[in-house]
């Protein structure tokens, strides 16, 4: 096996330098034509800088005029020695040739390089998976078919959060004057029997006949409310609830589902008679009280008592290194159960290879509801390892990359 155990020093990819020494940097970099190494995706090229006096842009010349492969718009890294320092800043290809190319000019350049292996965007055809044991708590309620993640009201000052009473004591005192009649219903107990609560219980949408003339229409709102269109439904069973409506007596109805996490766990219904339809900023309301509720019920532990179980993962890989990679994943109950220095089994595959690598989380951070892990590889099988190697960076494993750092960088001095 393969081993990075000792090989960690950090996290951090290096150290910023001030914008006085980039620029001075940049300068001298150009003054004296220093060997610059460009790395893209699965490709590289060395090239030096021709212009570096406007601080828009750089450009850089290719002697073996292999830019070809580069193109606009791709984001691309510079490693070069600086009297013995080994450096790296990134930019944008504005334009580019066989011979020469036009960057952004660099916003940070970085030294003291702490990573073992480059860092760079995944290539296509790579997915990464994974199992986490007692992540997931098992309810028995019906499954809607998404993960919500749950928003935290503690704040709110729109609704009566003091109790879930005095929270649905207010709910039927403002929706009354809006609706004939208005009901909470909860899955707790029974399955969804009718076809509009099965309707809802599946898919966590909204089921919304404003007007048994208008049908289905799905209105405008000024919230992201998600609304089931007529177009998912079979024609006869539209039919059949437009009939059932008038049989009913019914002008408007309204379905909401209460959510939790994958769970559908109940839903709020309205309906109105004699030509009243339910509005739409009513239909956000309930929209708006229905998260409210499912934030209060777990508040008061409605929903402890699941059963917890091990739940695969398919999260995204932000970026990727033959020592470790990035991923990102919206997962409320992943961000509780994985921590700095959670050990765990990842399957990497490419292509119709897989690979299981024993890995570390060593960084974790939250960025609008999505948490991102920082992973370091601990034992990867050699064979492994080349194939990942060449597969991230277009190129074979060599000595040299197994005795340097990232950027042919000398590895770091390790506080043992």
């Amino acid at each position: 096996m393969v081993s990075f155990r000792k090989a960690y020093v950090g996290v951090n990819m290096g150290n910023a330098i001030s914008r006085i020494e980039r620029e001075f940097i940049v300068k001298a970099l150009d003054d004296n034509k220093f060997m610059l190494n460009m790395h893209g995706l699965r490709k590289e090229s060395e090239v030096v800088i021709l212009n570096a006096e406007d601080e828009e842009f750089i450009e850089v010349y290719s002697k073996e005029r292999d830019l070809n492969d580069f193109e606009k718009d791709e984001t691309v890294r510079l490693f070069f020695s600086y009297y013995g320092h080994i450096m790296t800043f990134n930019c944008k290809i504005l334009s580019c040739d066989e011979e020469k190319a036009r960057l952004s000019y660099p916003d940070r350049i970085l030294k003291n390089l702490q990573r073992k292996y480059e860092r760079v965007n995944p290539p296509n055809g790579v997915e990464l998976q994974f199992t986490v044991d007692n992540v997931k708590i098992e309810l028995k309620f019906p499954e809607s078919g998404q993960f919500i993640r749950l928003e935290d009201f503690s704040n709110d000052q729109k609704f009566d959060t003091t109790s879930i009473d005095s929270l649905i004591s207010e709910f039927r005192d403002i929706i009354s004057s809006h609706c004939d009649i208005n009901r909470i219903t909860m899955f707790r107990d029974r399955e969804p029997d009718s076809f509009e609560e099965k309707l809802i219980a599946e898919n966590g949408k909204i089921f919304y006949m404003q007007s048994i003339y208008e049908g289905m229409a799905v209105p405008e709102t000024e919230n992201e409310v998600d609304i089931i269109e007529k177009a998912e439904l079979e024609p006869e069973d539209v039919e059949r609830l437009l009939a059932d409506m008038k049989t009913q007596g019914l002008y408007s109805v309204l379905y909401c589902p209460v959510l939790y996490h994958e769970y559908t766990v109940g839903y709020i219904y309205l309906c109105n008679k004699k030509n009243k339809k339910i509005e739409v900023d009513t239909l956000e309301y309930v929209y708006q009280f229905s998260k409210i509720l499912a934030w209060i019920l777990n508040k008061n532990n409605y929903f402890s008592g699941g059963q917890t179980k091990a739940q695969a993962f398919n999260s995204s890989i932000v970026d990727i290194s033959a020592s470790g990679l990035m991923f990102a994943d919206s997962s409320e109950s992943l961000s509780d159960a994985l921590n700095i220095y959670t050990d765990m089994n990842l399957e990497l595959r490419i292509d119709k290879r897989k690979m299981l690598i024993f890995s570390r989380i060593m960084r974790k951070f939250h960025n609008k509801g999505t948490t991102f892990y920082g992973v370091q590889y601990m034992d990867i099988n050699p064979e492994d390892f080349r194939y990942l190697f060449e597969y991230v960076y277009g190129r074979v494993f060599t000595e040299a990359d197994s005795a340097l750092w990232e950027g042919g960088s000398r590895p770091p001095t390790l506080e043992l």
